[in-house]
């Protein structure tokens, strides 16, 4: 609430010093930094995939999305590109047919016998 007279920076049409414009979540500052939002909070892109992204039922790591990355979808679960493998063979699945056993996702010739 205090004057801004150096190094504001402008949010959703109100003014912020820099030093106050922070990460609802860790309080980084966010100023010069890549951020996003949700339900009108501020977060940095680690505490936003944190809080808010699916994970990767492969590395069970955040899927944030960012950058072009792309992922696969299947029924209620996940996958980054890169862990989309057979459990078995660890064949990459992607464009290719698959299928599940379980938790567990199969190339057609290691999932023959199921």
């Amino acid at each position: 609430k205090q004057a801004i007279t150096t190094g504001g920076v402008t949010y959703r049409e109100q003014p912020w010093h820099k030093e106050c414009f922070v990460c609802t979540g860790c309080k980084k500052q966010l100023s010069g930094q890549r951020f996003t939002s949700r339900d009108e909070f501020a977060y940095c892109l680690s505490c936003f995939c944190s809080l808010y992204s699916k994970k990767c039922a492969g590395c069970t790591n955040p899927i944030s999305g960012l950058g072009g990355t792309k992922y696969i979808s299947f029924e209620e679960r996940q996958w980054h590109n890169d862990c989309f493998n057979c459990k078995k063979c660890s064949l990459s699945l992607v464009g290719r047919g698959f299928l599940t056993e379980r938790d567990d996702i199969l190339c057609p010739e290691c999932g023959k016998d199921i």
